[in-house]
């Protein structure tokens, strides 16, 4: 059984469309990541999610039955972090205690909170009675995680956890989400700009684009802005400098978002050795992880402000002494790249 079930799903906001989503399921004690850039919906989405928002058409299902916003029978179980940390105008601990009083729940409470802390890497001696306005960015945003944590809930959504904060404490952060769901078995569903946590901790990743959910897992998808270089080329200059070029683009490209399959994409030590025809991009592999269930490993490489994304066998990776850190060639074919529309509506 799913742990959501999202059918029909379209949202409005003053008016405008900003989600539409033909169905997704969500597996129950999986971690699910949300991947896209700003404007792609992820946060309307996670609030959809946490039935603060009604969907303005269609149905949300939540472990097989259909819920309201604010259903009482799953209030208590799903708990949403937002963007913003929010805190309440008094201590840390009585910041974290909030929810628990809310639920009448006073059941060892200082013990709840002194292990929601430790968690999110706060001392209970140090930081409880401190008051709200005399915390960095960082605390705030564990002080918000930990305030989360303390209610054990059965689903943690995340809406980008460790945007804006200092290094430590976006690593806290990151410990304390992947804790919750190996120590409590909760499921995650966290939205974030940091594609390699993401891979490194999800068992499912939704890329998000214009309020669409684009896919999941393998493809490199490369968001705009594209310039028009000729009738179907578009190029995307990338955060290095290097220019992804393609030969099919759609007539009006701008805002559009390319994808590419794994199966496209080629890895090499030199350019002599690059297949005709295929332009090459100077990259760095961040990262091999073995597959699951299947003899290949999955290898990124970060090209700029992208992660491309092919697989390999265990002999390949082992004959040319493929590792993190090592630079190479992406290799890909301009003419065989995926579109998704600027408008999805």
């Amino acid at each position: 059984m799913s742990l959501y079930r999202l059918e029909n799903i379209v949202h409005f906001y003053g008016g405008r469309p900003v989600l539409s989503v033909d169905r997704w399921d969500i597996r129950q004690g999986a971690i699910t990541g949300l991947y896209g850039p700003n404007g792609s919906g992820k946060s309307t989405l996670l609030k959809l999610l946490g039935f603060v928002d009604t969907p303005t058409l269609g149905a949300i299902h939540f472990q097989g039955r259909r819920a309201e916003t604010y259903s009482r029978r799953i209030r208590d179980r799903v708990a949403l972090m937002p963007q913003e940390s929010h805190l309440l105008k008094r201590s840390v601990y009585k910041n974290i205690a909030y929810g628990l009083r809310i639920r009448k729940d006073k059941a060892k409470e200082a013990e709840k909170i002194r292990l929601a802390m430790s968690l999110v890497g706060l001392d209970a001696d140090q930081f409880a009675d401190r008051p709200w306005y005399a915390l960095s960015g960082g605390e705030a945003r564990r002080v918000s995680m930990a305030a989360r944590l303390v209610l054990n809930p059965s689903v943690l959504l995340l809406d980008e956890p460790t945007t804006s904060v200092d290094a430590a404490s976006a690593k806290m952060m990151k410990q304390a989400a992947t804790e919750a769901h190996r120590k409590w078995g909760a499921s995650l569903v966290i939205s974030s700009h940091d594609l390699q946590w993401l891979q490194d901790i999800c068992h499912d990743i939704v890329y998000m684009f214009n309020g669409m959910i684009l896919g999941e897992g393998g493809k490199t998808f490369i968001f705009g802005p594209w310039e028009k270089t000729g009738t179907r080329r578009a190029a995307r200059r990338l955060a290095d400098g290097q220019v992804f070029k393609t030969e099919n683009a759609p007539e009006n490209p701008a805002g559009a978002t390319a994808a590419i399959d794994p199966e496209d994409l080629s890895i090499h030590t030199s350019a002599e050795v690059v297949p005709p025809g295929k332009p090459p991009l100077k990259g760095l592999i961040t990262r091999l992880v073995l597959e699951k269930h299947a003899d290949r490993i999955s290898v990124s490489v970060s090209v700029g402000d992208t992660e491309f994304i092919l697989y390999l066998d265990p002999e390949t990776i082992s004959r040319h002494g493929y590792q993190p850190g090592m630079p190479v060639l992406i290799a890909y074919n301009p003419g065989n790249v995926e579109w998704y529309s600027a408008s999805a509506y």
